[in-house]
């Protein structure tokens, strides 16, 4: 084996993210890994004839980005469908839907992606059945938003069974006009599982790994080499591993079953023997335990919204097991006995309560604290409850939801809540272990939207929610590379730029550690390199020029 290094990345600025945080001029790359970090006087001499040397001109590098909470398969599942994010009334919202359905055969599905967001629109609502209707009379449309929420014309709610007799189900709720039971069209968590329920089968499976590729490369592009995709199902876990079998991955994944009850962990606890490597791995089970924006578990009850909510002891939706908190807990055992990891869904404070005393009282059977367990969100934590987290050993992951859903936080939970909501300066000074991450494609999956917002806390509406919660530009560069390594146990390979490690880095356009906070946002990826190969860039630009 040759001792001369494979490639060296010399003349930059390396934040290498290790224990220091110490700024490099070069690293050198062998079979994979990263051989050495240091200066170009260090490192340059090391070459050997077929020593590709890549000058950075100055430029900024980073670490590989690893985002702990995006949901990749279906951020390729979405691409098919209609785009609304840059639509700013109902009337451009009709357009769109109105646009799709000239070129769609009558009867068939038009369906929106999920990653916008009424707050956008003039009307700062989401669409009725009767404004859907006229747009396609002719077709059954579905406009998710995020995970939790969704509106449907009359011919998708007849198709979900969903009609003036029928009953809200556990944990959903159908949004009906005032003094009347007919709906809207608008349906909250659970209910809009009754309509997701009858939209059109996944398509054929050479098609879902095209476009789960294409949503690889679009992470590449972002500069994001690594991810966690949460609540996947058997079909969708075995996409991964067929394209892996294919050598087609281009972003090191994480999966994790989603179950909702005893019978579901069961089946997920079943893939503890998976074949992990360093591109696929199984690590472990995600549960839901409250909704989105709209549904989450409070104390408190929400604000009235006319039209949308109107009871004034509403205090969002538990979506416990049908056991309850009993079952839960022996779902919880069930993952620790098998050796897995935890990730729970907690947005509001009641739900994280709950999340946190159900997670120690597993822990009292089956020891947790090596598990590396994940509090997922952590959106309106009670002030009690960091010491109590901290203590049991649990781990956070932190997203930007607000970044996009800020404007619901303010309407459906009041201002103080809603600039509450994500402390992340409070979990790092309580001594919480936090990771980052966008729960794309609910949200924007750019990283450097996600780190603008973590340090400034602006919303893509001009808001402004909780300034005092924000962090500084290395931190939230800590949460994205090294911070994610530690919370999924693969910090010995990952994170940061080290000797020995994987080499996963990034090459930037700018240096945002340095510069104005408000320019974080417009960072781009110039060169995304996974183990020592480029995924993402322009070659003639930076790779190819000696």
């Amino acid at each position: 084996m040759t001792t001369h290094p494979d490639t060296i990345f010399h003349n930059g600025k390396i934040y290498t993210v290790d224990a220091d945080f110490n700024v490099a001029q070069a690293t050198s790359v062998r079979d994979g890994r990263f051989d050495r970090v240091g200066s170009d006087e260090e490192l340059l001499p090391t070459a050997g004839d077929a020593t590709k040397l890549v000058d950075l001109g100055g430029r900024t590098v980073i670490p590989g980005l690893f985002d702990s909470h995006l949901h990749l398969y279906m951020t390729g599942m979405e691409a098919p469908r209609v785009p609304l994010i840059d639509c700013r009334s109902i009337a451009d919202v009709q357009t769109a839907i109105a646009e799709r359905a000239a070129t769609t055969t009558k009867g068939e599905w038009i369906i929106g992606r999920m990653g916008w967001h009424e707050s956008l629109l003039r009307e700062n609502r989401m669409p009725t059945r009767d404004e859907l209707d006229k747009a396609a009379p002719d077709n059954p449309v579905f406009v998710p938003r995020g995970g939790h929420v969704g509106s449907a014309n009359s011919a998708a709610l007849a198709l979900a069974g969903i009609d003036e007799a029928t009953e809200d189900p556990a944990g959903g709720l159908i949004v009906r006009e005032v003094g009347s039971r007919k709906p809207t069209g608008l349906l909250l968590e659970t209910a809009s599982y009754m309509l997701r329920a009858v939209l059109p089968p996944a398509p054929p499976v050479e098609t879902e790994k095209g476009l789960l590729c294409d949503a690889m490369a679009l992470l590449n592009s972002y500069g994001i080499v690594a991810t966690m995709d949460p609540g996947l199902n058997a079909h969708q876990i075995d996409i991964y591993s067929a394209l892996r079998d294919e050598d087609a991955l281009t972003v090191r994944t994480d999966l994790m079953f989603r179950a909702n009850n005893l019978p579901d962990t069961e089946r997920g606890v079943a893939y503890a023997n998976f074949a992990d490597d360093e591109m696929l791995r199984f690590v472990g089970i995600k549960f839901m335990l409250d909704g989105g924006v709209e549904g989450a578990l409070h104390y408190d009850p929400y604000q009235i919204v006319p039209g949308e909510q109107n009871d004034p002891e509403y205090r969002g939706l538990s979506l416990l097991p049908p056991g309850g908190e009993e079952e839960f807990v022996e779902c919880l055992k069930l993952v620790a006995r098998a050796g897995l990891q935890a990730q729970t869904h907690g947005v509001g404070d009641a739900c994280i309560d709950t999340i946190i005393r159900s997670y120690i009282a597993a822990s009292q059977e089956v020891p947790i604290r090596d598990l590396r367990w994940v509090l997922m969100h952590m959106h309106n934590p009670t002030q009690e409850v960091f010491a109590r987290i901290r203590e049991a050993d649990i781990l956070v992951t932190a997203q930007n939801q607000s970044v996009l859903l800020g404007a619901n936080k303010v309407k459906w939970w009041g201002r103080s809540r809603a600039e509450w909501s994500t402390p992340i300066r409070r979990m790092i000074d309580e001594g919480l272990l936090v990771g980052g991450g966008t729960d794309g494609p609910i949200v924007p999956i750019d990283p450097f939207i996600c780190m603008w917002w973590m340090v400034t806390r602006k919303t893509l509406q001009g808001d402004c929610l909780g300034p005092d919660q924000g962090i500084t530009a290395r931190e939230a560069l800590e949460l994205y590379t090294i911070n994610n390594a530690r919370i999924m146990g693969v910090e010995t390979d990952r994170g940061s730029i080290e000797a020995g490690k994987l080499a996963d880095l990034v090459v930037l356009d700018r240096d945002f550690l340095s510069g104005e906070p408000n320019a974080i946002r417009d960072t781009q990826a110039l060169l995304t390199v996974l183990g020592g190969n480029v995924v993402y860039g322009d070659p003639a630009g930076i790779y190819d020029r000696q």
